[in-house]
């Protein structure tokens, strides 16, 4: 049997396998299709950054090579947190993400997110 669990790793694994590989269409796959991304700008205010915009960044193939790793899933009935590391070489993606379950399945609804030099 597909737990929740299953599901919400799957859709993450699209998200993070998406950016890994290339695949806009991918990572659109994981997201609700009005979502925007959460981050701050150098003076600390809040950026909102449309799902489109990842999706071109992943399609561009300019992204280095990376690794991701899922740190922390969190299921509390139809809602979830997921906590998700990107490693490139000069730099790591921190992401906060946070997914419902859906009459269409379990989709991200929210991405905040920071980076953090190496």
């Amino acid at each position: 049997m597909i737990t929740d669990k299953d599901q919400i790793i799957a859709t993450v694994t699209d998200y993070i396998e998406g950016i890994r590989d290339g695949s806009g269409a991918r990572v659109a796959k994981a997201f609700y299709s009005s979502v925007n991304l959460n981050s701050l700008d150098a003076d600390g205010n809040l950026v909102l950054t449309p799902r489109s915009a990842l999706e071109a960044l992943a399609d561009s193939g300019t992204l280095p090579p990376n690794s991701s790793e899922i740190t922390h899933v969190e299921i509390n009935n139809d809602m979830a947190l997921v906590k998700v590391t990107i490693d490139l070489p000069t730099f790591q993606f921190f992401d906060l993400l946070t997914l419902l379950r859906l009459n269409v399945g379990w989709k991200i609804v929210s991405k905040t997110y920071t980076t953090v030099n190496k």
